[in-house]
C-alpha cells in the first residue's frame, strides 16, 4: 500500500511539474513564435526544465533558432514589442532602423524571475534566435551569469 501510495504521490508532482513547465510562457505573445515556428525547416527548438538545467540555475528555457527565415524574425519582433508593454525593463539595439538585439526583464510570475533575448543577424547569413529563460534568480543575475560563461 505504501508503495501505491508513493508512486501515486510521485507521478502527481511529475503531472503538476510538467504543466507548470507547458505554461512557463503562455501568457506572452512570443510564445506564437515557437508554436508556429518551432518544427518548420530551417528551425531549431530546445526547451528544458529543472533536472537538466542544475548547473545554471534556470528553472525553464526554451529556445528557437532560424536560419533564411526573414519572416520568422519580423513575426518576433512583433510579438515583442507586446511583451514590452508588460517588461519591467527593456535594452534594444537598433541598426539600420531595425531592432536587431532586444533584452527583455519580464514581472516575476509564480515567484520566478523571467528573461527573453533576441538577437537577429544577417551577415554571413540571416539568422534570428529567441530565448525565454526562467529563474529563481533575479534577470540582472542571470545575464551576468550567461555573459560571464561566454
Amino acid at each position: 500500500m505504501k508503495k501505491i501510495r508513493k508512486y501515486l504521490i510521485f507521478t502527481l508532482f511529475l503531472i503538476v511539474g510538467f504543466t507548470a513547465n507547458l505554461n512557463a510562457q503562455s501568457d506572452l505573445e512570443i510564445n506564437k513564435v515557437f508554436e508556429q515556428y518551432g518544427k518548420k525547416r530551417g528551425s531549431v527548438l530546445v526547451e528544458m526544465s529543472r533536472e537538466m538545467l542544475e548547473d545554471y540555475d534556470f528553472t525553464y528555457y526554451k529556445s528557437i533558432v532560424t536560419t533564411s527565415n526573414k519572416e520568422a524574425a519580423d513575426f518576433a519582433r512583433r510579438c515583442l514589442a507586446v511583451d514590452e508593454k508588460g517588461a519591467k525593463k527593456v535594452k534594444q539595439v537598433v541598426s539600420n532602423g531595425v531592432v536587431t538585439s532586444i533584452y527583455l526583464q519580464l514581472p516575476p510570475k509564480d515567484n520566478y524571475y523571467r528573461l527573453v533575448l533576441f538577437n537577429e543577424t544577417t551577415l554571413p547569413e540571416q539568422k534570428m534566435t529567441l530565448i525565454y529563460i526562467e529563474s529563481e534568480k533575479d534577470s540582472e543575475e542571470i545575464l551576468k551569469f550567461i555573459l560571464k560563461r561566454k
